[in-house]
């Protein structure tokens, strides 16, 4: 098949990671072309066999706060599309995150439409929930990476749902021999990671050589820079950027820790669990489904910033369940390998 992916960007999210392993795998038999909206670097590993074609006259993540730069990029977007879709001939449109999936939907051409969510759309706010719907209601299939996702849909988006989780690959496994608790994702609200840090300072309270460590960029850098300097945690929390190989980076920590308000399907957690780390999550929504009843991992009420603090004192003061969580985390991680998921992400194209 010939198979055109569009994403907004390739620059260090979860769902650029996502694309990147899908497109890669996909290009072992297929003839694969990803399109990001923004002149943008790639720092995640993709296939030689993939074909960028950046479209770079626009960008997808303009702020919709700047209505004209918003319509601009929108018109843009559409154009472009329409036009490599018209001589390219794509058997298949696959696209990922929002605005990808509304150009998707109604730019011409484009052979099957597949749309991927990524998120929990509804606790991104009504407006998102809204254009989402819009996007679905025009692909020939959406792929959820929950039921619990998939059911906040009407039902004729439902009965076009396929449930496909993340392809889920690591480059080391855990050491674990520091007192290091680690954690990742974008600097942004749904991460909830001034929860993380108020929880941390209470942890470190009876725990004064523990250090913390957040793993990424985004725009609330500088509160949470604020909020280290207020709770006088300089030396003891550390906010370390991007790096392109997280998994060599965080290796020898003690615990990974989710602290979000929402999540799709985190890939920080599974990646975590797959290396082995012992982990701790909040309770999100698609958890239960997720997590189901195994205890592979400690989980927390969402926004608990006790219950937090309590969870990560449980596994720095026990080693044997810090080995036990890693052990069945390990175990429990594979049904997302790239070995299994990929076919399935294949079956729906």
């Amino acid at each position: 098949m010939r198979i055109l992916i569009l994403i907004s960007s390739l620059e260090g999210g979860g769902a650029e990671r996502i694309a990147t392993r899908v497109a890669s795998s996909l290009a072992e038999r297929h003839e694969v072309h990803i399109m990001p909206f923004s002149v943008s670097s790639n720092p995640y590993p993709l296939s030689g066999k993939v074909k960028v074609d950046n479209a770079g006259l626009f960008d997808l993540r303009a702020p919709s706060r700047v209505p004209v730069k918003y319509f601009i990029s929108i018109v843009y977007g559409y154009l472009y599309l329409t036009f490599v879709r018209l001589f390219f001939h794509p058997d298949v449109t696959l696209s990922f995150l929002n605005k990808p999936n509304l150009l998707n939907a109604f730019a011409i051409g484009g052979g099957r439409k597949i749309m991927s969510e990524r998120n929990n759309p509804k606790k991104k706010g009504e407006r998102h929930f809204f254009a989402a719907c819009q996007a679905y209601r025009r692909a020939d299939k959406v792929v959820f990476q929950s039921e619990t996702i998939r059911d906040m849909f009407p039902k004729k988006i439902r009965e076009k749902g396929v449930i496909v989780p993340n392809p889920v690959e690591v480059t080391c496994k855990a050491e674990g021999h520091s007192q290091r608790i680690v954690a990742s994702g974008r600097l942004k609200p749904q991460k909830n990671f001034p929860l993380l840090i108020r929880a941390f300072s209470r942890f470190s309270e009876g725990h004064p050589d523990h250090t913390l460590h957040i793993y990424g960029k985004g725009p609330q850098e500088e509160e949470l820079r604020c909020l280290i300097r207020d709770l006088s945690l300089e030396g003891k929390v550390f906010l370390e950027g991007f790096v392109g190989d997280i998994h060599e980076a965080v290796k020898d920590a003690e615990m990974f820790v989710l602290s979000s308000d929402y999540e799709g399907l985190p890939n920080a957690l599974l990646e975590s669990m797959m290396m082995g780390l012992p982990c701790v999550t909040t309770s999100f929504e698609s958890a239960g489904e997720l997590l189901g009843d195994s205890d592979s991992c400690l989980m927390v009420p969402v926004g608990d910033e006790l219950a937090l603090s309590d969870a990560m004192s449980r596994l720095a003061e026990d080693q044997r369940l810090r080995e036990s969580l890693s052990a069945k985390a390990t175990m429990f991680s594979e049904r997302f390998s790239i070995e299994r998921v990929i076919p399935l992400w294949e079956k729906e194209l």
